[in-house]
């Protein structure tokens, strides 16, 4: 069975023509298939129309959220609930073309997990959206190694036993390709049609660059820490032979912990007989980067062998954050660094030096080390959410609906 995977959220313009566009083609294929919306708790008539539209419509699915989730959320939900062994998903806004789905299944089939849509020639506003995402998918690509021209494309295919095990929450529908290499997966692109919008508003605009940036750099760590590397495996230099006889191989959160205190340890020990405030916080840094490295490694075993969300620390992160440390704690740690900073330059000039005084001279590498420390704290605070992801749901479903069973309710 083929299954179509349709998250929406205030497209009642979209999702009849749109549905119509999909089962044209899905006749074509020849297999069976079902097709799965999901309203992501839209406020206008979306969840009306396809309501009207499930009561005829026999290989129609319908899922309701019971308030906004996120669009990750609705993919979630719809790999979830998908039955076939084949997925295929993209965005309600008409701008994906389900025409392309054949090619998508067809690249499946030579022996791939995972084949993502390319919007070679988008249509959407240069400067708002196109730039942005030509320059985030560069990034993206260099820091993953999954040469991706274009990660945020909805329009791809999967093989279900694949996707169902990649956890996904907080945005990281844009990261699928890179998060998939965690469980192994082939990946292919090919070069797919897009349309401007016609209908509806786009959710999306300038206002998630900053958040992607803060992204890109967890998921980096994410990917390391999860997945297995074949240097490890069978280390052939010098690094790596040191590394494995210093830590155990399977301790990839303490060892980046590790690699990371290494040069404040370094910077400390050459600032101890000159400068002592800044020559602690060094110190003091690197110790708690290596209690942070070791605290997380327990935490992210501790996930492997339990049930359920443990510990304080766990629910924090996977609660109090909303599952994403990162983007609580990072820009908190990165105004502690630029005020810290900021006190630094301050120091070079006189006046101010002899204003601000001892107590000014010495809180500028407090502040820098405390906000490298808050950051270092939301970025493995990502490393315990992802351990804990197949334990918590990031939505609560109200309503199911297709042809053959009016109404369920499941949450």
């Amino acid at each position: 069975m083929l299954s179509i995977v349709v998250p929406v959220y205030n497209e009642e313009d979209n999702v009849r023509p749109l549905y119509e566009k999909i089962q044209a083609v899905c006749e074509t294929i020849g297999d069976a298939y079902e097709i799965l919306f999901v309203d992501d708790g839209s406020e206008d008539e979306t969840f009306n129309v396809l309501s009207e539209l499930c009561k005829q419509e026999p290989r129609l699915v319908i899922i309701r959220f019971e308030k906004n989730a996120g669009q990750t959320a609705a993919m979630a939900a719809g790999f979830e609930f998908a039955r076939g062994e084949r997925i295929v998903s993209m965005d309600g806004d008409l701008q994906n073309d389900p025409i392309d789905m054949p090619r998508l299944l067809e690249k499946l089939d030579e022996g791939y997990d995972l084949v993502c849509g390319w919007r070679k020639d988008r249509q959407d506003k240069f400067l708002t959206r196109r730039v942005p995402s030509i320059i985030a998918n560069w990034i993206i690509s260099k820091v993953t190694g999954v040469a991706i021209h274009d990660n945020g494309c909805s329009l791809k295919a999967y093989r279900a036993s694949v996707i169902k095990q990649v956890p996904l929450y907080g945005e990281m529908h844009r990261f699928i390709p890179a998060m998939s290499t965690v469980v192994g997966a082939r990946i292919a692109e090919i070069v797919v049609s897009h349309h401007p919008r016609r209908f509806g508003k786009s959710k999306y605009g300038l206002g998630r660059i900053w958040r992607v940036m803060l992204d890109i750099i967890a998921f980096k760590l994410i990917i390391s820490v999860f997945t297995s590397s074949p240097k490890l495996r069978n280390p052939k230099n010098l690094w790596n032979r040191l590394s494995n006889a210093l830590f155990n191989p399977k301790q990839r959160a303490f060892r980046a912990a590790a690699v990371l205190s290494l040069p404040f340890f370094v910077l400390g020990r050459i600032l101890f007989s000159t400068a002592n405030v800044a020559a602690l916080s060094c110190l003091g840094l690197a110790i708690s980067l290596l209690v942070l490295g070791g605290l997380t490694e327990n935490r992210v075993q501790q996930a492997n062998q339990t049930s359920s969300v443990s510990g304080k620390l766990a629910h924090f992160f996977s609660f109090g954050c909303k599952r994403r440390p990162i983007r609580f704690l990072g820009p908190i740690g990165v105004m502690s660094l630029m005020l810290g900073g900021l006190f630094f330059m301050l120091r070079m000039t006189s006046f101010l030096s002899e204003a601000l005084g001892t107590i000014g001279h010495g809180l500028s590498p407090i502040l820098i080390a405390t906000g490298i420390l808050i950051f270092c704290f939301g970025l493995f605070g990502e490393l315990i959410a992802f351990a804990n992801a197949k334990h918590v749901k990031d939505y609560a479903v109200e309503t199911i609906l297709n042809a053959n069973n009016e109404g369920t309710c499941r949450e």
